[in-house]
């Protein structure tokens, strides 16, 4: 047996262990263990199992949890606290952890070499090394480039939300509520997302004895964003020294209101600049047709001078 007929048929076999666990899955999702479900329940455990967000966490589970005792034996506690503060800024921590996700990683560059292999066989060609090798990094890669897209986007929704929070928080301690009371409203009256959650768990880490000063740093450390952590060092210096914080929550929300207006005229301000280029490629060829094209048909077809120096 030929190199290439030895991979394409380890392929085959990858690819079918691939489905299987697949179907294997899918069927677990829809008739869950009804046993199960009832022991946990007694117990009241429900509520530990783990709730993952998107449909491809929940199948590719099985392998990479798998994975775990393996990846664990491996030495790398860099990694693995540069990945646990990553996942916690992205909102990722209650998903997987550091050896989980080598693990995820490790089953997603199977994945894309699975489907790699399928579109060459659907296409009648044969998958060459470079491919595989260039399938199993894309696959390998893929998901640190999700967490980093999903990290920008919580960032951009906690900036986006923190006007309105700071406007409610600054009425409410301007209304004679204490700084617990004030951040316990805003949770009631605002809507859900990451601003909210984030603020919750100051709420709850505050009721369990955490100094607020504290609370208000690991607030900054979870969401490394310059305007929470202006807020936070505002606020703490504010607390020790003992004046008031209406007034300075009053102009931290008018502060971070000017600079939303004046990062909204920047980004008005470069659209110009970004829509010169397509512009160019785009639109004025299509101008120079329309005017140009019936002048140079007229001169071509009854100038005769035009024509001879053609």
């Amino acid at each position: 047996m030929t190199f290439d007929s030895v991979l394409s048929l380890s392929f085959q076999l990858l690819g079918m262990v691939c489905i299987g666990f697949f179907v294997f899955n899918a069927v677990k999702l829809i008739f869950p263990d009804q046993e199960l479900l009832a022991a946990q329940q007694r117990l009241g455990v429900e509520s530990a199992n783990r709730v993952f967000r998107h449909w491809s966490l929940k199948f590719l589970s099985p392998f990479y949890i798998a994975m775990v005792p393996r990846i664990q034996q491996i030495k790398m506690p860099l990694y693995r606290a540069k990945k646990r503060k990553q996942f916690i800024v992205a909102g990722l921590s209650d998903q997987f952890d550091a050896d989980e996700f080598v693990g995820l990683k490790v089953c997603a560059s199977a994945v894309a070499l699975v489907f790699t292999f399928l579109f060459y066989l659907q296409s009648g060609g044969e998958m060459s090394l470079p491919v595989a090798v260039m399938a199993l990094a894309i696959g390998f890669y893929v998901p640190d480039y999700l967490v980093i897209e999903t990290r920008k986007k919580r960032q951009k929704k906690i900036i986006r939300e923190l006007p309105n929070v700071m406007d409610l928080m600054t009425l409410s301690v301007e209304a004679g509520m204490d700084f617990m009371a004030a951040v316990s409203r805003v949770i009631q009256f605002s809507k859900p997302g990451p601003l909210r959650e984030e603020l919750s768990t100051v709420l709850k880490e505050i009721q369990l004895g955490t100094a607020r000063s504290d609370s208000l740093r690991n607030l900054a450390d979870r969401t490394e964003l310059t305007q929470i952590s202006s807020f936070v060092s505002i606020l703490i210096q504010a607390d020790e020294m003992g004046s008031s914080i209406g007034g300075v929550l009053r102009n931290q929300s008018d502060l971070l209101r000017r600079d939303r207006f004046a990062k909204a005229e920047r980004e008005g301000a470069k659209a110009s600049q970004k829509i010169l280029l397509p512009l160019v490629i785009c639109i004025l060829p299509a101008v120079f047709i329309v005017i140009l094209g019936p002048v140079i048909c007229d001169l071509y077809y009854n100038n005769p001078l035009f024509q001879n120096l053609l």
